[in-house]
C-alpha cells in the first residue's frame, strides 16, 4: 500500500512537470528587443572618424578694410582664432536691415573700419546655431547668409554692439545685436593688428559685386604623400541595408557591388567610391530639407571623415524640388584641394532625392607620411591680368590658391595652383606664356 502512494505521487508529479513544460513552449516568446539591438550593433560600422557639424563650416577668408586698402588671411590658425570668438556670441533681435543703393553698398561693405567675414557658400541662419549662439527661442526662417560684417567705426558700439549678416550676392543685410561681444576687444585681436597680414586686391566682377584676393605671391609647397587605402567592405557593410546579399564583382578597374536597388563601385585608377541608390524614386524632396546638416550625419553615421593631415570643409550646396547636392572638399593646411578630372577624389559629393541619399562619391584614402619642397607660383597682380583675357566675369564667385591633386604611382602629389568659382564649380586658372611666372599652367 505504501509502495502504491509513493508510485502514485511520482506519476502526479512527472504528469504537472509534463504540463509546465508544454505551457512554457506553447507561450514562449523570445526577447526581440534584446535580438534587434544585438544585431544593429553588429551592422554598426565605424571607418574612421564622426565630425561635429560646427567642425565642417568655417570662413574661407577674412578681410580687413582701411581707407581704401584691403588686407586678409586665408591661413587656418586665423579662422581658428575667429571660430573661437564666434562660439561665445548670442545673437538676437535678427532683422532686415535699412536698404543700401547699389553705389552705397560698396562703401558699407568695403569701406574703412570694417571687417568682413567670407563663407565659402551661403548657409542657412538655422544651420549657424552650431557655430555661434541664439538668445531668442526661435531662429528667423528662409535666411540663409555668406558674410558677416562687423562696423568698427563706433556707430554700432555699446553692451550689445549690432552685426550684420549679409547674403553679399542679393545684397541683402540684415542686422543683429550680439550679448558676449566686445567690439573693443575684437578691433584690439583682429582688425588694429590686420595691417601686418597680406594685402588683398579685388577685381570687379559683376556691378558692385567684388573678389577679392592676395596681391603678392603666397608661400606656398608642393606636397607629396603616401596614402592608407580604406576597406570597401566597410563601406559595404554600411551603406547597403543587408550587406549579406550583396554580390562583389572584380572588374578591369576595381570592384563592384550590387544588390537588388543600390550599386557601388571602387575605382582603383581613381581611389574613390561612388554609391548610387536608382531605386530611391518618389515624391519631390522637400524644401526645408537641410543637405548640409543631413549630409554631415549621413558620413557620420558610419564615421566616415578621415583625419589629419587632412581634412573636410563644406564647399558648396544647392537645392531644388528634384535634387539636394553638396560638397565638403577636402583640405591641406591652409588651402583646399582640387581632382579637375572628376568628383569624389578631393571632395565628399552627396545628391538627396525624395529626401533621401541618391548618390554618394568619395575617396577611399587618407594621407600618411609626406614630403614638401618650396613652389612658386603667380601673383594676384598677374591673376587679375590673366582675367582681362575673360569674356565675361560675371559669374565669378571667389578667386583663390588651392592645391590640384595628381597621382604618380603610389605617391599623390599636391601642387599649388590658383583656382576660380565660376556658377559653383571650381576651375584651375591657366595663365599664358607670355606671363612672368608660368605656376598653375
Amino acid at each position: 500500500m505504501k509502495y502504491e502512494n509513493i508510485k502514485s505521487l511520482v506519476l502526479t508529479i512527472l504528469v504537472l512537470t509534463s504540463l509546465i513544460l508544454t505551457w512554457n513552449l506553447w507561450t514562449y516568446q523570445p526577447d526581440f528587443d534584446y535580438l534587434d539591438k544585438r544585431d544593429s550593433t553588429i551592422s554598426e560600422v565605424a571607418i574612421n572618424e564622426k565630425q561635429e557639424i560646427g567642425q565642417l563650416i568655417q570662413p574661407s577668408k577674412l578681410l580687413y578694410h582701411f581707407d581704401g586698402v584691403h588686407h586678409g588671411t586665408e591661413e587656418l590658425a586665423d579662422l581658428n582664432l575667429f571660430m573661437e570668438e564666434l562660439r561665445r556670441w548670442s545673437l538676437f533681435d535678427i532683422q532686415i536691415a535699412t536698404s543700401y543703393s547699389e553705389e552705397d553698398f560698396f562703401s558699407f561693405m568695403h569701406g574703412s573700419e570694417k571687417m568682413e567675414v567670407v563663407f565659402p557658400t551661403t548657409i542657412p541662419l538655422q544651420t549657424f546655431r552650431y557655430i555661434t549662439g541664439f538668445s531668442d527661442n526661435e531662429i528667423p526662417p528662409n535666411i540663409s547668409i555668406n558674410r558677416i560684417l562687423i562696423d568698427f567705426s563706433g556707430e554700432t558700439f555699446g553692451s550689445e554692439p549690432i552685426i550684420y549678416l549679409v547674403h553679399y550676392d542679393d545684397q541683402k543685410v540684415y542686422q543683429a545685436r550680439v550679448r558676449n561681444l566686445s567690439t573693443n576687444e575684437l578691433s584690439r585681436t583682429f582688425y588694429q593688428t590686420a595691417k601686418i597680414l597680406p594685402t588683398f586686391i579685388y577685381e570687379e566682377v559683376d556691378e558692385n559685386q567684388y573678389v577679392f584676393f592676395p596681391e603678392q605671391s603666397p608661400k606656398v609647397r608642393t606636397g607629396y604623400y603616401y596614402a592608407k587605402q580604406l576597406n570597401p567592405e566597410d563601406f559595404k557593410n554600411a551603406l547597403f541595408s543587408n550587406p549579406s546579399i550583396v554580390t562583389r564583382d572584380q572588374v578591369t578597374d576595381g570592384v563592384v557591388y550590387r544588390d537588388d536597388s543600390s550599386l557601388m563601385s571602387v575605382s582603383r585608377p581613381s581611389n574613390n567610391l561612388h554609391y548610387v541608390n536608382p531605386g530611391n524614386t518618389g515624391p519631390e524632396n522637400s524644401m526645408d530639407f537641410n543637405v548640409i546638416e543631413r549630409g554631415i550625419e549621413f558620413v557620420n553615421e558610419h564615421s566616415g571623415w578621415t583625419g589629419q593631415p587632412e581634412r573636410f570643409k563644406l564647399d558648396n550646396w544647392t537645392s531644388s524640388t528634384l535634387e539636394h547636392n553638396v560638397v565638403y572638399r577636402m583640405f591641406i593646411g591652409d588651402y583646399p584641394i582640387y581632382y579637375f578630372a572628376e568628383k569624389g577624389v578631393a571632395d565628399i559629393s552627396q545628391s538627396w532625392r525624395n529626401n533621401e541619399i541618391y548618390e554618394y562619391v568619395r575617396p577611399v584614402f587618407e594621407f600618411l607620411s609626406w614630403k614638401s619642397i618650396a613652389t612658386n607660383i603667380p601673383s594676384g597682380r598677374d591673376v587679375r591680368r590673366e582675367l582681362d583675357n575673360f569674356i565675361d566675369l560675371r559669374n565669378i564667385q571667389d578667386i583663390r590658391v588651392g592645391y590640384e591633386l595628381r597621382r604618380e604611382s603610389d605617391v599623390y602629389i599636391i601642387e599649388p595652383i590658383w583656382v576660380y568659382k565660376e556658377n559653383n564649380t571650381w576651375n584651375k586658372l591657366n595663365f599664358t606664356a607670355s606671363d612672368e611666372l608660368e605656376g598653375g599652367i
